[in-house]
């Protein structure tokens, strides 16, 4: 693959854009329903640089401002201010790839200009002609009054450099493009003549960033500064490191404050920049500069950060951050120079601006604000239609007619906005939760794949269900729900929502609240009980757990007989006994109403002590064990039994039915997992005081889930870290506290945690009762003698569709893992159910296809892509009010849910990531039919090749991606969010618009002219062509023509060949070919 962008010509883009823009309402690839329509009034900046310009937004110099393609896509999404890439004299550098690392906070590790300068300036003269172009293709002609666009140059690193011969052509071609211009008119006049009168000025550029290298001394920037301004008369802005702030409070803000604990910034990178005293120096030179030759002088705020690169997601020792990081250490850096000239100072702001804060950032009186690193995320450029409107919102609701006005408390909303960037939970690396991703590798074909799905143990189908709450049919979304998940009542208030941390939202703002819209669904929603037809085959549960009600659902679904042993008063095993405030009584019995209605027999109060084996004896015809563990652990240390002990499940019983033992005033919990934290929070309602967890490692070693730990210690509760009991003190034969040893963290363990060493420091903790929560253990008694295999700790051992080691028995959940979550024990269920169904020959209703979005309903969701929203999350009962047992977590109300709902980006019908993440427009969507067909393999026999079997070729998704090779600078930003283990730009079919790349690579590349698809692989040319019948391939061995079904009608060996060939590869060209005469045709 070759890393070298090809620029277009004039003629080839303006014919894509006509044509793409007439058959699809898009132009490249970003359809006219995100495009930002200007207005006449000029509400946002008046003036600047002597001109007006109708929005101060736009892409930073960087990569979305390289390309001509760049440069459209973001005047199309609303940018009006260009800050074009950064030039310098040294324009054949090589960067590693990748070079951009954008999954949270961003990363680049290139920093200059890809092409040549002769290049560039004639992508950016292309980009200056085009936009009065598609202004009148577009029918906004005149819509934005005179002017309103800014083209901003960039230049760095040395004065030397800029002095080059070549560095003065290219800015004097800036400055004067005529040449140039009247090269492209003649285009526009000889192959568009509709568009032969428009013209565009012959200057592109009358203002400057200087970008110097980190580290440029600061005598060179000033003689820089001076040149610009003095000598070319540009208005200038000087780009300033985040770095002047200082080691201390960089370091200070970033690793402790933030927690972005794994960021290395290098003394050298604060010795070689420039200092505060010598900016301010600098600043105010270039000030009494500006005032005395008349023009404009500002600051750009800021560079990206230099850093050691411990992500090593690129290559090299060094990467320089931006983004949302950035965005507190910017903000703060301005405060301090805003400060230091008593708010006397121009400024261009660029770090970790979204949608979000923008209004926030021009409140402090920036004059312009440009964006990297949001607008290579999801939603690509587009994202700056919201930016805008979030900006004129908030102007028009403090009333104010421009930007200056709605700066008029500048100061004083710049240091609240420093102050509040340092506290703002999104600034935090704790705020994202970790990449979309699944385990998947990336295909030709059909990656469209929700992540929420791929994390959840029954695969729920997410998107589905919330997609019919926001259309309000919560019959349907409950409906939905029930196809895949036993227990929707339950796991709508206690699942672990393992699929919240893989939501595609999180690229974006927050998850959806995909737990919180299960609940509401399965309590507004109403399913009828179904008919099923019943089989004479009998299956026995044993444990009434979530394991054990979902392998009963499944198999009354299949008309298998169900007869289900629970040894409690109540079915669903340690959630029976979860506390009230958590899990409401009446939520369980709902859930396993159903079970009922479905004819599942319930025998309570029955502990099967024989082992299963004896229910085989007895006429069942299979037996699923679902026991779990469900004893608590011991504690063998000294006191242990006396009075004021508990266990943990001991005291979550005692509490079921409302009983309320007496722990007295001081309570100590020891353990730390979710068991832990149910009998902590119980013990402080029972206490009426706060209880202490005692742990023998750290928190963030807990093996509780983060939710419980928070709602833990925010009821007040404390933690005693790294203390292991040794003995608990009695007095009178009761418990009057508990003597701990100190430990410290040593060695990680098998499970990747610190081993707790103990140091010897004993100390003693005053309690009128402890719980004792490590841990549970199986139920040992149940196999007795019988034949079923088990591990050590008693767990059982099967296989993963629950089969043992006897026929007949099958078990599942905690019994087979050890303590788990609770979706992950239904789903241990529903799949040991299916392997019994096809062990005993009962045939299993099938689940139905996801159906699809419309057209309609896919550019909603692109739209909803390109926007923040901010979750509805469910109200929590205040802490004051969370002394009794009165549920913590309230339903969403129906106009809450249906909001959250739309928050949904429904993964599961569309992706297009890659797609909105290029900065140069490289990936594109096409349209496939989706199709199945037997493919021939062929093999010589004789003289003569033959058909000697089939292979089966399936493409299942109608959208599928290709890759043009030549807008690609292989900077890796779509193989960041692609949702698999892949890399788009080298995955998916990479089509090449030149001969000379397509001859010069080997595997993986295309290329379609003239009605031809041809294509390399292994440095062999393979042929497709359509024919009056339908289809001709042709490679180094074989000429095959198929008809239009695909059926071979004619085969013929070009030389004799060994072994054989399979021609799923013409299948494969056939389905690229047909989605690009479709959805692509400008291609062609």
């Amino acid at each position: 693959m070759s890393h070298f962008m090809r620029p277009q010509s004039f003629s080839a883009l303006l014919h894509w854009i006509e044509r793409e823009y007439r058959e699809k309402d898009s132009i490249f690839g970003i359809h006219k329903s995100l495009f930002w329509q200007p207005r006449r009034e000029r509400f946002f900046v008046p003036d600047l640089f002597g001109g007006p310009v109708s929005s101060p937004i736009g892409p930073a110099a960087g990569p979305n401002t390289q390309l001509t393609q760049n440069i459209v896509a973001s005047w199309l999404c609303g940018a009006r201010y260009m800050e074009l890439k950064t030039v310098q004299i040294m324009d054949e550098l090589e960067f590693g790839r990748p070079c951009i690392d954008v999954e949270d906070e961003g990363y680049n590790a290139e920093w200059s200009q890809e092409l040549k300068l002769e290049q560039s300036v004639r992508e950016y003269v292309k980009a200056w002609l085009l936009i009065p172009v598609l202004e009148r293709l577009l029918g906004w002609e005149g819509s934005e009054g005179a002017g309103g666009l800014i083209f901003n140059m960039s230049v760095g690193y040395n004065l030397e450099g800029i002095l080059q011969p070549r560095m003065q052509t290219f800015i004097a071609k800036m400055l004067d493009a005529s040449e140039e211009l009247a090269e492209y008119r003649a285009v526009l006049k000889r192959e568009f003549p509709q568009y032969a009168d428009i013209t565009a000025p012959s200057a592109l550029v009358n203002s400057v960033t200087l970008s110097t290298m980190h580290g440029c001394p600061p005598d060179e920037i000033g003689k820089i500064a001076r040149y610009l301004l003095e000598e070319r008369k540009f208005h200038l802005f000087v780009k300033m490191n985040p770095t002047l702030l200082g080691r201390d409070e960089v370091r200070s803000i970033l690793n402790e404050t933030l927690g972005y604990e794994d960021i290395q910034i290098p003394d050298p990178v604060f010795d070689h920049d420039l200092k505060y005293p010598q900016a301010v120096e600098i600043i105010r030179m270039m000030k009494e500069a500006s005032a005395k030759h008349g023009r404009f002088f500002g600051v750009k705020l800021t560079n990206t950060l230099a850093m050691y690169n411990y992500r090593r997601i690129m290559p090299g020792e060094e990467m320089y951050m931006s983004g949302r990081a950035l965005y507190p250490v910017s903000m703060n850096l301005w405060n301090r120079l805003n400060r230091e000239f008593g708010g006397d100072l121009n400024v261009s702001y660029s770090a970790g601006a979204d949608a979000e804060n923008i209004a926030r950032i021009f409140s402090c009186g920036a004059l312009t604000v440009t964006m990297a690193s949001d607008l290579l995320k999801p939603g690509g450029y587009a994202r700056m239609g919201q930016c805008l409107e979030n900006l004129k919102a908030a102007m028009e609701k403090e009333g104010a007619s421009d930007l200056r006005e709605f700066a008029r408390d500048a100061a004083s909303n710049l240091e609240r906005a420093a102050a509040d960037a340092l506290t703002d939970r999104r600034y935090k690396k704790s705020y994202y939760p970790g990449a979309p991703k699944v385990p998947s590798e990336l295909g030709f074909f059909d990656c469209v794949t929700a992540p929420c799905m791929a994390q959840c143990a029954v695969c729920q189908d997410v998107p589905e269900y919330v997609g019919l709450i926001a259309r309000g049919d919560y019959d349907g979304a409950l409906s939905a729900i029930l196809r895949r998940n036993p227990l929707p009542g339950l796991t709508g208030y206690i699942c672990t929502h393992l699929c919240q941390t893989r939501c595609t939202r999180s690229n974006y703002d927050e998850a959806v609240e995909i737990r919180a819209l299960k609940r509401f669904a399965a309590e507004r929603g109403k399913v009828a009980t179904p008919r099923v037809e019943r089989s004479a085959r009998k299956v026995a549960v044993i444990g009434g757990g979530p394991s054990g009600l979902g392998a009963a659902m499944r198999l009354a679904l299949a008309g298998v007989q169900v007869t289900l042993y629970e040894a409690r008063s109540r079915v669903g095993g340690m959630m029976a006994i979860a506390p009230v405030f958590r899990l409401p009584h009446d939520v369980l019995d709902k859930d396993v109403q159903r079970l009922k209605d479905l004819g599942v027999t319930f025998v309570l109060n029955h502990r099967v002590t024989e082992p299963p084996e004896r229910l085989l004896e007895q006429g069942f015809d299979a037996v699923y064990v679902a026991t779990g563990f469900p004893y608590d652990l011991p504690l063998k240390i000294e006191g242990a039994e006396a009075e004021g002990v508990w266990t943990a499940m001991g005291l979550l019983e005692a509490t079921m039915d409302g009983s309320r033992p007496n722990l007295g005033k001081k309570a100590l919990i020891i353990g730390g997992g979710n068991t832990a934290m149910d009998a902590a929070r119980t013990a402080q309602r029972l206490t009426g005081a706060p209880v202490t967890v005692v742990y023998r490692r750290t928190r963030s070693e807990m093996p509780a889930i983060e939710e419980e730990r928070h709602l833990l210690f925010e009821e007040g509760n404390l933690l005693e870290e790294l203390a292991s009991p040794v003995r608990v003190v009695v007095r009178d034969g009761r418990v009057a506290g508990l003597e701990c040893e100190r430990n410290a963290l040593g060695e990680a363990d098998l499970d990747g945690r610190p081993t707790p060493v103990p140091t010897g420091e004993k100390f003693i903790l005053e309690a009128d009762s402890i719980v004792i929560a490590i841990g549970q253990s199986p139920d040992r008694e149940l196999f007795g003698d019988g034949r079923v295999a088990l591990r050590r700790n008693g767990s059982v051992i099967t296989t993963r569709e629950g089969r043992t080691s006897r026929s007949g028995i099958y078990a599942g959940g905690d019994l087979i893992s050890g303590p788990d979550i609770v979706i992950r024990a239904c789903a241990d269920g529903t799949r040991a159910a299916e392997a019994i169904c096809r062990d005993l020959g009962v045939e299993l209703p099938p689940l139905p296809s996801l159906p699809g979005l419309t057209r309609e309903e896919i550019l909603e969701a692109k739209r909803a892509r390109a926007r923040r929203a901010d979750p509805h999350k469910e109200e929590h009962l205040p802490v004051a009010d969370r002394k009794g047992f009165e549920l913590v977590e309230r339903t969403l109300g129906e106009a809450e849910a249906r909001s959250e709902a739309r928050r949904c980006l429904q993964c599961t019908s569309h992706c297009d990531k890659c797609v909105e993440v290029c900065p140069n427009r490289a990936n594109y969507t096409y349209v496939a039919l989706p199709a199945a067909f037997e493919v021939p393999v062929v093999a010589m026999r004789g003289d003569a090749p033959a058909i000697v079997a089939h292979e089966r070729f399936a493409v299942t998704q109608p959208r599928q991606i290709l890759h043009v090779e030549d807008f690609c600078n292989e900077c890796g930003n779509c193989a960041t969010f692609c949702v698999h283990q892949g890399r788009p730009y080298m995955d998916k079919p990479r089509i090449c618009l030149n001969e000379e790349d397509f001859a010069s690579q080997d595997d993986n590349v295309w290329r379609v002219s003239d009605g031809l698809l041809r294509r390399r692989e292994g440095g062999a040319e393979m042929r497709l062509s359509v024919t009056d019948r339908g289809y001709r391939y042709e490679d180094g061995d074989l000429e095959v023509t198929f008809d239009r079904g695909f059926a071979v009608e004619s085969l013929k060996a070009k030389k004799p060949f060994e072994g054989e060939r399979s021609l799923v590869r013409a299948a494969e060209m056939r389905v690229v070919y047909e989605g690009v005469a479709d959805a692509l045709p400008w291609l062609l």
